[in-house]
């Protein structure tokens, strides 16, 4: 478990304070995938960093195991660092060393006997796909495979807890896919807690179990994947979600329908579990003699549940259209006025 108790860090730049954090609480219950989100400058780097005490907070308390981890001494804070691995985005790797070498490089700054990391490398190898290239160097690998090594070496000391600062975004997205399919065996087969901050709401949807959205150094919403995605509050979580849904209409066909269209709305509908499957929209229309027409429809899975967004536009008599969408509320299908234009 990682808890951040009212977590703040400032950077003094010459004359000029600079708060990345300003009080995060967070925590991440063991085993989870715990996403991390924000643009750039959110301090998400920031947050990730103090994890392992790259960077130490100016106030506040991280917790890794109920252990303060400010407070170690120098000895406890190098045995607490072997049990957090951490992946960074431009791998890191040694690139005068071969691929063995920079796996093994952990288990040699702890005096593993020779036999053990012979065999513990050979396992990650592995288990990572990579048992052919370890002769080779950095350089003669794709960057999949250099993440690939990166997270072979994060695991050498067998962590109960993996960071991954923006581990796929140097990355194409077939290769995106092929790590985080990766990162989602590991947290499987071993329980690791793994803790991953980006900037891609695809990657949160899918690896992740909770997410929290952070702006100015500051958590401004958080919950599982399926509440915030399903029903994003803030502006900023909006603009991410909606980056991945992709359900923006565009001016051109608002304008096209207002033109031609005398009175009419257009609502978002979202469907969830088993309303997905029913027919909900063509019994509304013929019960209420409303006229529907879908303009835009998708149905993907947020946590093992489908989820379906739908944007359509209503017209008919008014009061026709509200009892429609008065039933469909009724039927717990969450709906939202989009535009709605009367000429």
């Amino acid at each position: 478990m990682i808890q951040f108790e009212g977590v703040a860090k400032t950077y003094q730049s010459g004359n000029q304070q600079i708060h990345a954090l300003n009080g995060i609480d967070l925590t991440v219950e063991t085993g989870e995938i715990y996403g991390v989100i924000g643009f750039s400058g959110a301090g998400k780097s920031s947050l990730i960093r103090t994890v392992n005490l790259l960077e130490r907070p100016s106030k506040g308390r991280v917790l890794v195991h109920g252990k303060d981890i400010s407070t170690l001494s120098g000895k406890e804070i190098r045995t607490i660092r072997k049990d957090i691995g951490m992946i960074f985005q431009h791998f890191n790797l040694l690139n005068s060393k071969t691929v063995y070498h920079n796996v093994a490089m952990p288990l040699l700054l702890a005096k593993t006997p020779k036999e053990d990391i012979e065999k513990q490398v050979k396992d990650l190898l592995d288990f990572v796909g990579l048992a052919d290239q370890a002769q080779k160097y950095p350089d003669q690998l794709s960057g999949g495979q250099k993440q690939r090594i990166g997270i072979a070496r994060a695991l050498a000391t067998n962590p109960s807890v993996l960071l991954c600062d923006e581990a796929t975004s140097a990355l194409d997205p077939q290769t995106t896919k092929s790590i985080l399919d990766l990162l989602k065996k590991i947290n499987k087969e071993y329980n690791i807690t793994i803790l991953l901050i980006t900037h891609e709401m695809g990657v949160i949807r899918e690896i992740c179990n909770k997410v929290a959205v952070l702006e100015d150094g500051k958590v401004i919403e958080q919950g599982t994947v399926f509440e915030v995605f399903s029903n994003p509050q803030q502006a900023t979580t909006k603009r991410f979600v909606r980056s991945v849904m992709n359900d923006e209409l565009p001016e051109s066909l608002l304008a096209q329908i207002h033109d031609t269209h005398s009175d009419h709305a257009i609502y978002r509908l979202q469907f969830t579990g088993n309303s997905v499957g029913t027919p909900v929209m063509s019994q509304v229309s013929r019960d209420f003699n409303v006229n529907l027409n879908v303009l835009f429809g998708n149905i993907t899975e947020l946590q093992g549940v489908p989820y379906g967004n739908l944007i359509v536009e209503f017209s008919g008599e008014l009061n026709k259209v509200e009892r429609a969408i008065t039933s469909i509320r009724d039927s717990n299908i969450h709906i939202e006025e989009v535009t709605h234009y009367v000429s």
